[in-house]
């Protein structure tokens, strides 16, 4: 999830492509898996820029 919060946060990655790189079947899975390891949803580690 480590790897997971950088490719989101510092490489702007879609969600869903970071939950396709680590082979989960969904975006949705991926997310409550985040969110259960992390403490919050991986939308909340995106790099706003603006």
């Amino acid at each position: 999830m480590q790897q997971a919060k950088q490719w989101i946060a510092q490489d702007s990655a879609r969600i869903a492509e970071v939950a396709e790189r680590l082979g989960y079947d969904s975006e949705a899975s991926f997310s409550r898996a985040f969110k259960r390891v992390m403490g919050a949803s991986p939308s909340r580690y995106r790099v706003t820029k603006g």
